[in-house]
């Protein structure tokens, strides 16, 4: 483990280096991703402008979720997104063997290889607007629902992360797919309005295909409406996603043949 962390940090490190070679690059990137958060957020002002609440869901309770979502994404995109991208290239054109030789991972190397800057700015403000949101209208939140609320977000960059992962695994099979890593996005983005408000669907999106931990039931766990089972069942199944992410990769690697040779 100490190993892996070395050596994580010491991809952060090359790619903050190189970052910074591109200064300007990175502040309007930046710019970029925080005004398209901010933007979302406005069509939710502008839609409870007309009415109180959806399903219970007032518009501080909404733009708390809608925070907590992208912060999610945002972590996500940090950690994942150029990796994903790059994986299509990676595996056409036999730079996977090269991968495949080292002596770690091969699914934490392609998976956090290289690091996004872009989102800063968003996550710091989301963070930011979570905090206001929750001092302001949802006090008083007890330590017990802060905790409980981080250990939610962490299972739902994983979440996240396991499937997303998955929808990349065809990528062995079906080749010149090269933007099979926007597959999962539209998917994804569901997780930006409550999951209440999908009537029959919620038990699945909850349980099943639980996009609820991307951003509602984190909400809750600081709005103070949360059932005691869904944290612990989020630690479950964010584990077990992530484990099964790692099999169908060690799957896949069985019927991969280089592209080099």
């Amino acid at each position: 483990m100490k190993r892996y962390f070395k050596l994580y940090l010491d991809f952060f490190k090359n790619c903050l280096s190189r970052e910074m070679e591109f200064r300007h690059h990175f502040i309007l990137q930046n710019i970029t991703s925080l005004i398209w958060a901010l933007v979302f957020l406005l069509v939710f002002i502008f839609i409870y402008n007309h009415l109180d609440s959806v399903n219970g869901w007032t518009l501080e309770a909404m733009l708390l979720l809608a925070a907590i979502y992208f912060l999610s994404d945002r972590i996500f995109d940090s950690f994942f997104e150029l990796n994903f991208w790059n994986l299509s290239f990676i595996v056409n054109t036999g730079k996977l063997d090269y991968i495949l030789t080292k002596p770690i991972s091969s699914q934490f190397y392609i998976s956090l290889r290289r690091f996004s800057f872009a989102p800063v700015f968003s996550n710091i403000s989301m963070a930011l607007l979570i905090i206001y949101l929750t001092q302001k209208f949802f006090m008083p939140t007890s330590w017990l629902q802060i905790i409980i609320f981080l250990i939610l977000l962490f299972c739902s960059v994983i979440i996240t992360y396991s499937l997303w992962f998955m929808t990349l695994i065809p990528i062995f099979w079906w080749e010149r797919a090269d933007n099979i890593h926007h597959l999962f996005r539209p998917i994804h983005q569901l997780a930006r309005i409550p999951i209440d408000v999908t009537g029959r669907f919620k038990p699945f999106l909850t349980y099943v295909f639980p996009l609820a931990f991307v951003a509602t039931i984190p909400a809750k766990a600081l709005i103070g409406n949360l059932s005691f089972h869904l944290p612990v069942y989020g630690i479950i199944i964010s584990l077990s996603l992530l484990i099964i992410s790692n099999k169908l990769w060690r799957f896949a690697l069985k019927h991969y043949t280089s592209a080099s040779s």
